[in-house]
């Protein structure tokens, strides 16, 4: 399996929701799949800082190899000033990792989309675990592209729960309202793995200190999590942090984890309370009744979470701690 993984990592910017990070590992540690290249998106962070986390976590597991490309560094529409003025108060929030600026060829991830997925028809699946805003511009730029990529698998939005960033919105499609529509718009095979699953999953700040150990990584890791988890403290009462992206990854590579149900998905643009919010059509009656017979998207209502956490243990967690044992085993 060939993915390209489009994110806003925040591993390694203080405050920010690291869980990115994790996917990416869980995806770097999947037997069977390619990880054809990483693309960086605003979102959690700016798309500057995001760049310098991912680019640091790949010297730590030594995958170099895998391709980064920086992307849009706002949403698709200027006239979003609740998100930009997110983006822009997060340029102040502290870095653990060096900022590094991309050079020329690194700088291109929308044309990096597009010559990816066109050089290789019904062969790379997208997986967005950030805004859509990389993958709507390249939709604009080639609508040829939704023909030819094997799938895209959206960490976004909410079927039939209310929202994380607003009582109607989940971050992801709320960060770039204009750029989920466009996907969603676009024809291309869609699954959206939204907050009907992903609150379903918790990681506990113990998990993650059992793993780290001395390592170069683990430490990486612990330190860049505490900050997060303190957030999440107040949110959930018990310190754990939802799996968001990890779950959207693991079921890019396994679909058979959720249950997964046509729908006919819609994304609100307005500048309103309900900005960003995604309304599901997925129960057939509602699709006559409202006129949508037509789906364009399967979306995720049940998760078997006791596999998926198997899935993240083995492929995230067990990696970390091994980073420990192999830095034990270089001293002794």
């Amino acid at each position: 399996m060939r993915l390209i993984i489009d994110t806003d990592p925040a591993m390694g910017t203080i405050g920010g929701d690291p869980e990115d990070c994790f996917a990416v590992l869980l995806a770097l540690n999947s037997p069977g799949v390619t990880v054809e290249g990483i693309t960086v998106v605003q979102g959690n962070v700016p798309a500057e800082k995001g760049y310098s986390n991912v680019k640091h976590l790949l010297e730590l597991v030594g995958r170099t190899d895998v391709p980064v490309r920086r992307g849009l560094v706002r949403p698709l529409s200027q006239d979003r000033p609740i998100q930009v003025g997110f983006l822009e108060r997060r340029y102040a929030m502290s870095q653990l990792t060096e900022m590094i600026e991309p050079p020329d060829d690194e700088a291109g991830a929308v044309d990096f989309l597009v010559e990816k997925v066109q050089q290789n028809p019904g062969e790379i699946t997208i997986v967005t675990i950030g805004p859509c805003t990389n993958l709507a511009k390249a939709l604009q730029t080639a609508p040829d592209l939704a023909g030819k990529v094997r799938g895209i698998v959206m960490m976004g939005g909410t079927a039939a729960v209310a929202g994380n960033i607003s009582p109607a919105a989940e971050f992801n499609f709320w960060q770039d309202p204009e750029a989920a529509d466009i996907v969603f718009r676009s024809g291309a095979p869609l699954t959206m793995v939204g907050l009907d699953v992903c609150h379903q999953t918790e990681l506990h700040p113990r998990q993650v200190e059992d793993v780290a150990g001395e390592s170069e990584l683990g430490r990486f890791v612990l330190e860049a999590t505490k900050p997060w988890f303190r957030v999440m403290g107040g949110g959930t009462g018990d310190g754990a942090l939802h799996l968001y992206d990890s779950l959207a990854m693991a079921v890019a590579i396994d679909p058979t984890l959720v249950a997964l149900e046509d729908s006919f998905v819609e994304i609100e643009t307005s500048d309103g309370p309900a900005q960003g919010m995604s309304v599901s059509h997925h129960v057939p009656f509602q699709r006559i009744l409202f006129r949508h017979q037509e789906t364009n998207a399967k979306v995720a209502l049940e998760v078997d979470v006791e596999r998926f956490y198997a899935v993240f243990q083995e492929r995230v967690l067990d990696v970390i701690a091994k980073g420990r044992k192999n830095e034990q085993e270089r001293e002794n």
